[in-house]
């Protein structure tokens, strides 16, 4: 069965406190890199993000 997420895409996380966006990295509790706010999908929301380098 086909993901209907695209291949560029990732599950990341937009912090609720400086709204730095970043990914999640498989974990379901990590720091925000930009304040170190402990981000969960209760903290923070969480978003689909590229993974694509520009």
């Amino acid at each position: 069965m086909k993901s209907s997420q695209p291949d560029n895409a990732e599950v990341g996380y937009k912090c609720s406190r400086c709204g730095g966006m970043f990914a999640s990295s498989g974990e379901h509790i990590v720091r925000c890199p930009f304040c170190a706010m402990i981000c969960d999908e209760a903290a923070c929301r969480v978003v689909e993000t590229s993974n694509e380098e520009y």
